[in-house]
């Protein structure tokens, strides 16, 4: 029997955070499914422990061997980069692909669908593997490989977000709701901050933008989590039993760390919660240097110097203090505010919902305000996401029906754009 014999695609879709087409390429052999995914799947449909170790074990094996496995060359009329795209205010591009797009398309599936039998131990469960078969909307390698860890850095902030359903990628340009330019094709997650942007596919597969509308590069797979710190790029591995550091060229990887549950990347550096008690520590720069800073918190951000994290009962807001150094009875850590839902951070600052997780707030006192007291100010609506920038915050709405801007100097709302699936904010350091 399949792993998920019995179970309709609808069903799928509604257990599980992929949608019943999808669910359909995954079944059909059209695509791989991300391990995160897979792994989920054994996980609910294998009750006894043994077996479900031993299953996973195996899935991870035969994923990776999926990934790797050869492929046929791109046709060249595939790796051409498109040329730059305005959109207005995110209007999807249209469904029907262009003569290149199709004879490049039909050219891919007819050379990669090698559907397989996943044949898993200790029970006989047999999965269909799902062909190799790779996004249209991600050219091949560009560029010579840079130092270890490093991206394409920006020369300033940058508004990034991916249009309603997964389609398109784009920059905003800072004007107005028409100043979005068309970077990629498709996305299902977007990362972000000095050492540039980074997107996973549908097939979870992580890619580099090269700083020109169209062209990217392949670095590897997202895994479960990624964090962007500084000039270098986190990655916690599908089975969170790892943490690596990509190497700056092709898809090398070093691991530089063991299980964690979250990454959290920023100017302060690299940090990772342990997946048992939630504990949190900082990356030394060296692999398997790790320093333990605090107790599990049940949200953390990162600001352009600080970390902050919201205690398990979301009652304080505490800001760690290294130079204090560690003590049984004394921590690192300081009040900075009270009550909280969600926290957010970046360079103009700290962030969070009220504890209804309905309205978004801002840690005062406000720059060039000194002495103004410490607490929260309401500034509106919460969103779906938000995203941190230098002078303020952007915000996709609950609906994903558009993107607003608040800014600091003004305390003032505009829109931007939308729809939009995902938002993301990367800056410059020291932005």
């Amino acid at each position: 029997m399949t792993l998920t014999d019995g179970i309709t695609v609808r069903e799928l879709a509604t257990r599980y955070p992929v949608g019943k087409t999808l669910w359909g390429q995954y079944r059909s052999g059209e695509k791989i499914i991300p391990l995160d995914l897979l792994t989920q799947l054994v996980e609910h449909r294998t009750s006894d422990e043994r077996s479900r170790r031993q299953r996973l074990e195996t899935a991870v094996r035969l994923h990776a061997a999926a990934l790797e496995a050869p492929v046929p060359t791109m046709p060249p009329t595939a790796a051409a980069a498109p040329a730059p795209e305005k959109a207005m205010a995110f209007e999807p591009p249209g469904d029907v692909p262009s003569a290149a797009d199709a004879q490049a398309g039909e050219a891919l599936v007819k050379g990669r669908r090698r559907s397989r039998l996943l044949m898993f131990a200790g029970g006989g469960v047999v999965l269909v593997a799902f062909a190799l078969l790779v996004p249209l909307a991600w050219p091949g390698p560009a560029s010579a490989p840079r130092g270890p860890g490093a991206g394409a850095p920006f020369a300033d902030a940058g508004v990034f977000a991916i249009g309603p359903s997964g389609q398109g990628v784009f920059r905003w340009d800072g004007t107005d709701t028409t100043g979005w330019t068309k970077v990629g094709e498709s996305a299902t997650h977007l990362w972000s901050g000095p050492a540039g942007l980074f997107a996973a596919d549908a097939d979870n597969r992580l890619h580099r933008y090269e700083g020109r509308p169209g062209l990217w590069s392949s670095i590897g797979d997202a895994g479960h989590d990624v964090a962007v710190s500084g000039s270098g790029v986190y990655r916690l591995d599908a089975d969170r039993k790892g943490v690596s550091v990509w190497d700056g060229h092709g898809t090398s990887w070093t691991r530089i760390g063991g299980p964690a549950a979250r990454l959290f990347g920023g100017e302060p550096g690299l940090f990772a919660t342990d997946p048992n008690d939630g504990r949190i520590f900082r990356y030394l720069g060296q692999p398997g240097h790790w320093e333990f800073v605090g107790t599990a918190g049940a949200s953390f951000a990162l600001t352009t110097s600080d970390l902050y994290g919201l205690n398990p009962e979301r009652t304080a807001v505490n800001r760690w203090v290294p130079e204090q150094q560690p003590a049984p009875v004394l921590p690192p850590w300081v009040h900075a505010a009270g009550p909280a839902g969600t926290l957010f951070g970046g360079a103009s600052g700290l962030y969070s919902t009220d504890p209804s997780g309905k309205r978004l707030r801002v840690l005062s006192p406000e720059p060039g305000r000194p002495g103004a007291g410490q607490g929260w100010r309401d500034i509106g609506a919460a969103g779906a996401e938000v995203g941190v920038g230098p002078r303020g915050v952007y915000v996709l709405a609950a609906d994903r029906s558009e993107i607003v801007q608040w800014s600091r100097d003004t305390a003032t709302w505009r829109r931007i754009g939308g729809p939009a699936r995902s938002v993301t904010v990367a800056v410059r350091p020291g932005g």
